[in-house]
């Protein structure tokens, strides 16, 4: 099986002062983002497409499922850190549009603003990531979710290397990971190609070459 994890478009910024959970769909460059990264995904063979519960991730996918006619399945425990926060910021502006989010990160009062505790992200989504192995959906299967999910899934498919593992992940970027019979293998980190060429053709026995136009 070979697994096609996906981070979310550029978000909005929402900000619920009724203390309800933000959940933003994405900005204008975010709408691009999610069609470049479903075009390109298209000329794949897809057989299932997955996703977080929040809306963002959910929208990066919406234009590939309605190209292949797939419906998109969701799973919870993909959801980002901040699951319960009534507020979101696109990680690129931190410095300058979320200094609460970042003092209470520092402070560690995660209850406070909305996140699990590190410790729990990191259980709740390697365990995930263990059951959608084990459960196999296709051949090929598209997930949709977050930054900090990915750099979990990742630490967790590489294992007793992963302590030292850290990488921004790239707003709609590609990362590959082929699942084996015993072991997982990291393929690819933050594919960003979609941006710059359209894929025309498939090319080769794996089906993940393509011939790129300008």
């Amino acid at each position: 099986m070979e697994v096609i994890i996906v981070r979310h478009g550029r978000p909005v910024i929402d900000r619920r002062v009724d203390g309800t959970i933000a959940d933003p769909t994405l900005d204008e460059h975010g709408d691009w983002q999610a069609e470049r990264v479903s075009s390109w995904l298209a000329h794949e063979d897809i057989d299932a497409i997955i996703a977080s519960p929040k809306a963002r991730a959910i929208d990066t996918v919406r234009p590939l499922a309605d190209a292949l006619g797939m419906e998109i399945g969701i799973v919870s425990a993909f959801d980002e850190i901040d699951r319960n926060s009534s507020v979101y910021v696109p990680t690129d502006i931190w410095a300058t549009h979320a200094q609460d989010l970042l003092e209470g990160l520092a402070e560690q009062r995660y209850d406070d603003i909305g996140y699990d505790p590190p410790e729990v992200f990191t259980k709740r989504v390697h365990t995930a990531w263990h059951e959608f192995v084990a459960g196999r959906p296709g051949h090929k299967v598209v997930v949709s979710c977050h930054g900090g999910t990915i750099r979990e899934i990742i630490r967790a498919v590489l294992g007793d290397a992963a302590p030292s593992f850290h990488v921004k992940v790239e707003f709609a970027s590609i990362t590959r990971v082929r699942v084996e019979e015993h072991r997982s293998v990291l393929l690819s980190l933050n594919e960003t190609g979609h941006f710059d060429a359209d894929r025309i053709a498939m090319r080769g026995p794996m089906h993940t070459a393509s011939t790129l136009k300008p």
